[in-house]
């Protein structure tokens, strides 16, 4: 899709911690990207409203509540009615989380995690989706 090219790539990030998701949103912004940044599901979705889909969602494994990136992004899918692409960034470096995590068509990043790595991946998800 052309609307996806440098002008339209719209990125959701979820994390629960302020200063990570402000330093994120600013890095990506610095990027090109257009950045909804988000400590919650529901912020994201409010954000979201009237934007459209975003080109890729970009998640920290554990979020407050006990949610997970993984269900964080399946919300964000349904409420597109589209397969985003989605990046989970966890700590955890378990082969067992990693594998749960891919089989949901999700990418694994383990933390932590350089910016220009991070933006490759992002690259990456933009490029190859649909």
């Amino acid at each position: 899709m052309d609307m996806m090219k440098n002008e339209a790539r719209l990125v959701v990030v979820i994390d629960d911690e302020a200063i990570i998701l402000a330093g994120m949103e600013i890095m990506l912004e610095s990027w090109g990207y257009q950045v909804v940044a988000a400590e919650g599901v529901e912020e994201a979705l409010g954000a979201l409203a009237g934007r459209g889909c975003p080109s890729v969602i970009v998640s920290d494994y554990r979020l407050r509540g006990g949610l997970s990136g993984v269900e964080a992004i399946k919300t964000l899918r349904q409420a597109c009615g589209a397969q985003v692409p989605g990046i989970v960034l966890t700590g955890d470096t378990s082969s067992t989380l990693s594998a749960a995590i891919t089989r949901d068509g999700l990418k694994v990043v383990h933390k932590p995690v350089k910016p220009d790595d991070l933006r490759r991946h992002i690259d990456h998800a933009i490029e190859t989706a649909g």
